[in-house]
């Protein structure tokens, strides 16, 4: 107020008063808020740069709430991967336990009561020769012996000479060493009257001419009444170098040629020891009052094939060019065509046709036709019990034919193979697990946001997005990981159990491979969460140091404004007490 004057104390005091009170009061302020700048009045640079760190502050921490939740989004995604991996490694616990129990039962048939013959050897009597039997020739005297005949005749081209001064007994001396020295197969002999000349194979030809000076009638030879040899190659000419031939079982063949070679065969007699000298058969023989061969096996499972150069070879003994098959009569009885026909699963049916000829007559030759069966093995025992076994286990075997099928100890009909109860418990067991993966697979989400599904996930680290990470999802499920269902009774067989241990192990690696991605992928999410909390921290205190008041300062300038207000208090209070002094003088 103009009309009021101050004197100057009191004015200096007051005004030190109202400082003091404006101190005071700025100093409660800070105190009260633990802010230095409260405004932008307060310090501009100070208030706005605080502002903008803790602006940015505010927008990372909205974003590290975005990013712990991707965290736990790729730890559910990761853990998820983990519990999956030990459903498949239990998956490969049941497969392989279902290895070590027996496999599904082969289908298999086992014939019982059969009472077949044993197969009897190769053999043969024939009967349809009509030789006769070897004759050895023969020169016999017949009109009597007289000496002193001087001249010479020949013997097979080689001349006898008489001087005329041999009895009977020189003269057959004579005989006996010109047939000797010349290798003539003969004999001489006297009975005191005659001589005779006997051949002593029919091999051997006793031809006597060129008689000089009529020495044949003088020693009573008459070659008028000769005996005329009897051979093979005489009653079949054509005989002559052929040959006739024996195989027998795999042995190599065996051959007999007919002619006068010093190994050739010209007589019933050395056709007889030829046949004794062969190898394989029990009995060979030729019968030499007629010329039938009789030939007999030493095994019941050799063929005996008979050949040769001509087929008269063999026809004049009574043979023909074939091939005998040990025989049975079991077997043999089967007339009229009748069959027996296995078939295994989807494979093609062998049937056996039993009969002669070309059909099976016999043991040996329906265990060779039983050993084509397709998809199997078959054989028949001694006692003919047909035993039949599936190769694969999955397959059936199915009996049938016209036969009387008891023969061999079976029935017809379908024989199915037999499953493991044990494999078939581990099955369920595998697609009951292969359920389970697909379920937890679809349950490893968070947020709504499942990577084990195929979604996927985008993480913004940064204001303006210029700093993220993109995760892909996979597809985990059985099907993503390539796990088939086991088919119904496919864990019967091991080939099956092996295909999905094989899918089972490919599964592994690659959710192995999958748990390191995503792993990869958390430690650098994690990574930035911690970076970014720590940014904010960063940027907040700045932000502090920029805007908070020292307290402790602050309380120290409260206590010092406080007693300076008091002290002015007092100065103003003495300077007034000057003023009224004046009021004294009246």
């Amino acid at each position: 107020m103009a009309e009021i004057t101050l004197s100057s104390a009191v004015r200096n005091n007051l005004l030190s008063l109202q400082n003091t009170a404006a101190l005071l009061g700025k100093t409660q302020e800070r105190l009260a808020t633990g802010l230095k700048v409260n405004s932008a009045l307060d310090d501009p640079t100070a208030f706005f740069t605080s502002a903008s760190l803790n602006s940015r502050a505010g927008d990372l921490s909205r974003l590290l709430d975005s990013v712990g939740n991707a965290v736990q989004t790729v730890a559910a995604a990761d853990n998820g991967i983990s519990a999956i991996t030990k459903l498949v490694e239990s998956a490969q616990a049941s497969a392989r336990q279902a290895l070590q129990k027996p496999g599904i039962a082969s289908a298999t048939i086992t014939g019982t009561g059969a009472s077949v013959a044993a197969d009897t050897a190769a053999t043969i009597v024939a009967t349809g020769a009509s030789l006769t039997a070897d004759v050895n020739a023969v020169e016999a005297g017949t009109g009597g012996f007289a000496a002193g005949v001087a001249g010479t005749f020949d013997i097979n081209g080689n001349a006898v000479t008489f001087a005329g001064s041999e009895n009977i007994g020189a003269s057959q001396i004579l005989i006996q060493n010109v047939l000797d020295a010349n290798t003539i197969n003969a004999t001489v002999s006297n009975d005191g009257t005659n001589l005779t000349i006997s051949a002593n194979d029919a091999d051997t030809t006793l031809t006597i001419n060129n008689d000089s000076g009529g020495v044949l009638a003088g020693i009573g030879l008459d070659t008028t009444t000769s005996t005329t040899q009897v051979n093979l190659l005489t009653q079949v000419g054509a005989l002559a170098t052929e040959t006739l031939t024996l195989t027998v079982g795999s042995a190599s063949t065996q051959t007999i040629t007919f002619g006068t070679g010093g190994s050739q065969v010209s007589t019933l007699a050395e056709l007889n020891t030829a046949l004794g000298n062969l190898s394989g058969l029990s009995t060979a023989s030729v019968n030499v009052a007629d010329g039938n061969i009789s030939l007999t096996a030493t095994s019941a499972a050799d063929d005996v094939v008979i050949g040769g150069s001509a087929t008269i070879t063999a026809t004049s003994f009574g043979l023909t060019q074939t091939t005998l098959e040990p025989g049975n009569a079991t077997i043999g009885g089967l007339t009229g065509s009748t069959t027996l026909s296995v078939t295994v699963g989807a494979n093609a049916t062998t049937t056996v046709t039993f009969g002669t000829g070309t059909d099976v007559g016999n043991l040996r030759d329906l265990n060779a036709a039983l050993t084509g069966l397709a998809g199997g093995t078959a054989s028949v025992d001694t006692s003919g019990n047909l035993t039949v076994t599936a190769t694969n286990n999955t397959d059936s075997i199915v009996i049938g034919g016209t036969t009387t099928l008891s023969t061999f100890g079976v029935g017809a009909g379908a024989t199915a193979p037999g499953n493991n109860a044990d494999r078939a418990a581990l099955e369920a067991d595998f697609n009951n697990i292969r359920s389970q993966i697909d379920q937890l697979a679809a349950d490893a989400s968070f947020n709504g946001n499942n990577l084990l599904t195929g979604d996927s996930l985008s993480v913004i680290f940064n204001r303006d997005g210029t700093s993220s990470l993109s995760i892909t999802g996979v597809t985990v499920d059985s099907a993503g990981l390539g796990i088939n269902a086991a088919a119904t009774d496919s864990f019967q067989s091991d080939t099956a159990v092996n295909v999905s241990l094989a899918e089972l192990g490919n599964a592994i690696s690659n959710l192995r491979q999958q748990a390191s991605t995503f792993g990869s992928n958390l430690s650098v999410v994690e990574i930035r969460q911690d970076f970014t909390k720590n940014l904010i921290n960063t940027l907040e205190t700045g932000a502090a140091n920029l805007t908070l008041a020292d307290l402790n300062e602050e309380s120290a300038n409260l206590l010092a404004l406080q007693t300076r207000q008091q002290l002015s208090t007092v100065a103003l209070s003495l300077a007034s007490q000057a003023d009224q002094q004046v009021l004294r003088l009246f």
